[in-house]
């Protein structure tokens, strides 16, 4: 006995089965109908390639006229000897990957889930690329260790000793580093004072030409705040410098 057919509608087995009884061909079908008429057992999508309803050809003598039937009806692409049947659902029994309303159902719950988790992952990414919070009070502890100077601290010492800056450019460090761009959009100097930082800027000691901005050849301060100290959430010291030469240069603990 030698299976010449399936298909995961059984209607479509029992058509095939039918029309190999016709020709005189003698065929069984399993996992076919059970005693009260119904599909035997329980087929779940995970089974489908090993139990779903086959045509299978009793005498090996009416096995080469049944693939022959099957071939002239479109049901069978090549019965080449190793190739195996290769079977084609083009015929009047339908289309054995056509789902069914239930199928369909699940297909737009699983569309409905994906697109869910799209969205979801989408939020988190938009959510972690923005930037964190700038945090307006200093963390313990506060037992006279550096830390990091805060951005409104920065903004505040900054701030309050740029009216003391008689050159056309200031040029802003914080610990050590360029002012970031948070520190430079809160600053509001009182007077027409060109902020940047202080990368932009060359630190020289010459007293006849000192510190310069190369790009618009103008004389600069180098201001820089570090050492910060918190004693408490909203207080500490800090050191201040603002350098324009060796002659002309400022040094604070505010």
């Amino acid at each position: 006995m030698r299976q010449v057919f399936s298909s995961a509608r059984l209607e479509n087995t029992e058509a095939v089965a039918q029309l190999l009884r016709d020709a005189g061909i003698e065929v069984r079908i399993t996992d076919g109908r059970s005693y009260k008429g119904n599909r035997r057992g329980t087929s779940r999508y995970s089974e489908r390639d090993t139990t779903r309803p086959a045509v299978w050809v009793v005498r090996s003598e009416d096995q080469a006229r049944a693939r022959e039937l099957l071939r002239e009806a479109g049901l069978m692409d090549s019965t080449r000897p190793g190739d195996g049947p290769r079977l084609s659902f083009r015929s009047e029994f339908g289309d054995g990957s056509t789902r069914t309303p239930a199928q369909k159902r699940a297909m737009k719950i699983k569309l409905a889930l994906l697109a869910g988790i799209i969205v979801v992952v989408t939020m988190a990414f938009v959510h972690t690329g923005q930037a964190p919070r700038v945090p307006d009070l200093a963390s313990p502890p506060f037992d006279g260790r550096v830390a990091a100077t805060l951005i409104p601290v920065a903004q505040a010492v900054i701030g309050h000793e740029l009216d003391g800056i008689d050159t056309p450019v200031a040029c802003l460090s914080v610990d050590h580093r360029n002012a970031t761009r948070e520190v430079l959009d809160g600053l509001r100097p009182a007077r027409a004072l060109t902020i940047v930082p202080a990368s932009h800027c060359i630190r020289i000691a010459d007293e006849e030409t000192g510190s310069v901005h190369p790009s618009s050849k103008r004389k600069a301060t180098i201001v820089e705040v570090y050492q910060f100290r918190p004693r408490a959430p909203d207080a500490g010291t800090i050191e201040y410098s603002a350098y324009h030469h060796r002659m002309w240069a400022r040094y604070k603990t505010l």
